[in-house]
């Protein structure tokens, strides 16, 4: 048994501060599967959760001589947290924005001019997302993109079931309002090739 099991937080993170990697292997094994469970809660892959958390542990160890942590836990789970979001961001955008906007054009061969349509409005789609609000962004990546509940979301996200509603009501309506011109040029597109 590790002398460091005995060890408070405090004198964990002063003794990594000194570089002291047995007490690193200590913070390690009392909260990794504390963090694991919530990134894997988010991204639900084992082996995207087990490169955030790979990650995190990592960062920590590279921060470590300046780091001022107050309460070891939340930082850990706050920032999987948070690698997690960026993860779900990053990897899905455009997939999920194919998968949800291919719904809107009628199914027939397509033509290298409709294609280029699409791919403008996929493109305009994604500008948009990057210009609201970060909140905002996330909200309607999770629910439109990833499909989660507006209750789900809030518990996610730490927001009432309002404030999910008003974010998702908000950036419906900036990106209706910033795609209709593309909308209206890709569905004239299609119906001119049917």
């Amino acid at each position: 048994m590790s002398q460091y099991v005995s060890y408070s937080e405090q004198e964990l993170l002063e003794a990594i501060r000194n570089d002291n990697e047995k007490a690193f292997e200590e913070i390690f094994n009392r909260y990794w599967s504390k963090v694991y469970g919530t990134a894997y809660s988010l991204v639900r892959s084992r082996e995207v959760t087990q490169e955030i958390v790979q990650g995190l542990f990592i960062a920590l160890w590279d921060k470590r001589a300046a780091l001022t942590v107050n309460n070891l836990l939340s930082y850990l789970t706050m920032a999987a947290r948070n690698r997690a979001l960026d993860v779900i961001e990053s990897q899905l955008v455009r997939k999920k924005h194919w998968d949800y906007y291919k719904n809107f054009i009628p199914q027939q061969a397509c033509t290298t001019e409709q294609d280029v349509s699409f791919n403008e409005l996929v493109v305009a789609i994604e500008e948009k997302l990057e210009l609201l609000p970060e909140k905002s962004k996330t909200v309607f990546m999770l629910n439109r993109i990833e499909g989660r509940s507006v209750q789900e979301i809030a518990n996610i996200l730490n927001l009432s079931e309002k404030a999910i509603q008003y974010h998702l009501t908000k950036s419906t309506k900036e990106l209706k309002l910033h795609l209709k011109d593309y909308i209206i040029s890709v569905v004239i597109c299609c119906y001119l090739f049917l």
